[in-house]
């Protein structure tokens, strides 16, 4: 049953809410949890503020979305599970996830959402943005939308290789998987259309030249940059977050030097499709 408390509030007019009256430390009912997941089905990323949860309370917590996957990029969290991962930054390495992305798109099956919850965060600086992939589909031209339905892109980590390369908390053994996927996918659960598209992993678009090839990407990465499909979160220790990686891009600022310590659990998806 859904308490008095329980409300959701919108950050952003195309994408993300913050939950209010939840504890995630005690384990949510079936009414509040359906209610959490339709929040995360409608907003993409949802936000929990002033949580004390444990590590066993947040893979728990995941395995009510889904099922916790390894990372084979990200250091473990501890060892008490191999599905929790850490990303720890002073400010003296570039920050992990600071270009627009979505996770793991080099998979075959990238993953469906993540849980990222923060330990440490810095004063000032470290918030994360989230962009809505169904709001960049749905805001461009119907003749551009047919025409990218008709395309695939490949995908690798050679961006990523480059950008992390001697960086600790990147395993760079892990970065050798590539998948072709189509350009505009059907979300599982909502039906809605979503670009599929990011600038870190997206390498060409398959069928075309490279200068069509580079092109097309180059006006994509710009198009997702559009503020309007945006939500930006400040971080502080005890938020959670929770987005759908099926139909989000998201970029972490790396603009502070002192210390942000998160612990994310990704879960594992399924082959885009369209």
């Amino acid at each position: 049953m859904l308490s008095q408390a329980f409300a959701i509030q919108r950050l952003a007019p195309m994408i993300g809410a913050e939950i209010k009256g939840v504890d995630l430390a005690e384990s949510m009912d079936e009414d509040v949890f359906a209610a959490v997941h339709a929040a995360l089905m409608e907003h993409q990323v949802i936000f929990f503020r002033d949580q004390r949860i444990t590590d066993d309370q947040q893979v728990a917590l995941a395995k009510r979305f889904g099922t916790p996957l390894a990372s084979r990029k990200l250091r473990t969290y501890g060892d008490k599970y191999d599905c929790l991962s850490l990303l720890e930054n002073d400010g003296s390495k570039i920050a992990i996830g600071s270009v627009w992305h979505t996770d793991n798109t080099d998979y075959e099956q990238p993953p469906m959402g993540s849980l990222l919850y923060c330990e440490i965060a810095p004063e000032v600086g470290g918030d994360t943005l989230w962009a809505s992939m169904y709001a960049a589909y749905e805001a461009l031209a119907p003749a551009t939308q047919a025409y990218l339905e008709t395309l695939s892109a490949a995908h690798d980590n050679a961006n990523v290789a480059r950008r992390y390369a001697g960086h600790g908390g990147v395993k760079m053994d892990g970065l050798s998987s590539s998948a072709v996927h189509p350009l505009v996918h059907r979300h599982p659960v909502t039906g809605r259309k979503a670009l599929f598209f990011n600038s870190n992993y997206t390498r060409s678009i398959v069928g075309l030249s490279d200068i069509e090839s580079k092109h097309l990407m180059a006006m994509l990465g710009e198009h997702v940059q559009r503020p309007e499909f945006h939500v930006r979160f400040q971080w502080r220790p005890g938020s959670l977050a929770i987005w759908d990686n099926r139909c989000t891009q998201h970029h972490a600022l790396d603009d502070y030097n002192t210390m942000r310590r998160m612990r994310r659990v990704q879960l594992a998806g399924h082959r885009p499709y369209l």
